[in-house]
């Protein structure tokens, strides 16, 4: 009885370029482990500080008619932190002496008054969390520009507003992207077991002695290329007996191939646009970037060119 023979296809990465003043040492010291519960005074000391926040930002928006009104309720807030949180190096209690009594004539001159505004922005933003990152460092930003105004700029502030970025979660600049980016993982649907140890895999990677050394470099000019050493040719069949379990068969193409690409980056996205103008689209987080490639693992008959599988696949490529 004839077996039909199988092989499949993966598109190629050449083809388819289809946050804080307030809280180092104020924040909870014992932060619960995954499966323990938050304790009252954990869970009171967290809510102060988020208190704080609001107060610090309010208070940065100050003007001559609310001014005393929300310098008090600032201060009230960060008395309440220090209840809750514990005062060790005694910044809190700092802040609140430099609040004075919360009269107009006790504010200090622009330059002060700017430089107090960004210890504040900073140090919300220092505590920023997920949900409030943005809001917070957009804040720091905001003070860190009226403190040019007010000053002039000394350089470094700029600087930092630059390091700012758009206050995305995952921004980085240029030069984090700009390097060699190594593929590590390239993610599938479904488990497979191609390399025939008895283990299935959603990482295709792994299961390959091919694709050891397949890299993007990101060049500064925003140029860069894809190098790509070696290819899987694979032919697989069902195993006798069975309907469902596969024996693969994986032969190890060499080659040299490099594709060239420009490249832009906005926040955490990335855009590669090839040399055939095929552009793809790139998450960043950390130190590893990555791509989601609809039906990259094609399954079909050789006999009659049927697609037997289809899974989608996410490419993982990691800074080196």
């Amino acid at each position: 009885m004839h077996k039909p023979n199988y092989t499949f296809a993966m598109k190629k990465i050449t083809i388819l370029f289809s946050l804080f003043v307030l809280l180092t040492a104020f924040t909870c010291e014992d932060e619960p482990l995954e499966g323990e519960f938050i304790n009252e005074v954990e869970l009171s000391c967290e809510i102060a500080t988020g208190n704080v926040v609001q107060a610090a930002l309010a208070f940065l928006e100050a003007n001559d008619e609310n001014y005393t009104q929300i310098c008090t309720a600032f201060r009230s807030a960060l008395q309440s932190q220090i209840q809750a949180c514990g005062d060790p190096d005694g910044s809190l209690q700092a802040q609140i002496d430099d609040l004075g009594d919360c009269t107009l004539d006790n504010q200090s001159d622009d330059c002060a008054a700017a430089n107090s505004a960004v210890s504040v922005a900073q140090a919300a933003f220092d505590n920023a969390t997920d949900e409030n990152y943005t809001e917070l460092c957009n804040a720091y930003r905001d003070a860190l520009e009226n403190l040019i105004v007010q000053c002039g700029n000394d350089g470094g502030t700029q600087s930092e507003i630059d390091d700012l970025g758009d206050c995305t979660m995952n921004n980085q600049s240029d030069e984090d992207i700009v390097g060699t980016w190594l593929a590590t993982s390239w993610i599938s649907e479904e488990p497979v077991d191609i390399n025939n140890d008895g283990v299935e895999s959603t990482d295709l990677l792994a299961e390959f002695e091919c694709y050891n050394n397949e890299t993007i470099v990101f060049n500064a000019n925003n140029t860069g290329v894809i190098m790509s050493t070696s290819y899987a040719d694979v032919l697989f069949e069902i195993e006798v007996g069975s309907s469902d379990t596969y024996i693969y068969s994986v032969d190890c193409i060499l080659e040299d191939e490099n594709t060239s690409f420009t490249w832009s980056q906005n926040g955490s996205q990335i855009t590669i646009v090839d040399e055939l103008d095929i552009e793809s689209v790139w998450t960043l987080e950390g130190n590893q970037i990555s791509t989601f490639i609809p039906q990259g693992f094609i399954a079909f008959n050789i006999d009659d060119a049927s697609v037997t599988t289809s899974q989608d696949l996410t490419f993982i490529y990691t800074k080196q």
